[in-house]
């Protein structure tokens, strides 16, 4: 009966442990090690380096839903700012939500960036941009 008690006690402590840390997301992958990550990362940046296809957002002046200026790729953008290729679809406070059509497949893609953003194209991922 003791040996089922201990294994008892330690199965409902182990799980206890595990569900106060289950709201965090995870410090580090599960499946590379720190070494690994920092590896995918670089070649990720090789695959895609900065300002090859990706959207920037630099900085984002607003004032209201239709009085709005913002810098996207470098240039100066308004609400009469039109471009082939990308929609702003609806600028706040502290982000844009954008339409970025392919030109390769002509596949619309939506994304939300908020200022010194940027989307890598090639990875699916938001990052700082420095």
């Amino acid at each position: 009966m003791s040996k089922a008690f201990a294994f008892v006690f330690c199965a409902l402590f182990c799980c206890s442990a595990f569900a106060q840390d289950s709201d965090r997301p995870p410090q580090a992958s599960l499946f590379l090690t720190p070494q690994e990550e920092h590896e995918a990362e670089m070649l990720a940046r090789r695959l895609s380096p900065p300002g090859k296809g990706d959207l920037h957002l630099g900085a984002v002046l607003y004032y209201g839903p239709e009085d709005w200026t913002l810098w996207l790729q470098g240039e100066k953008w308004t609400p009469s700012t039109r471009r082939e290729g990308i929609k702003i679809l609806e600028v706040g406070e502290s982000a844009v939500r954008i339409l970025w059509t392919n030109p390769e497949d002509n596949a619309p893609l939506e994304v939300t960036l908020h200022p010194n953003e940027a989307y890598q194209i090639a990875t699916g991922k938001i990052i700082l941009d420095r």
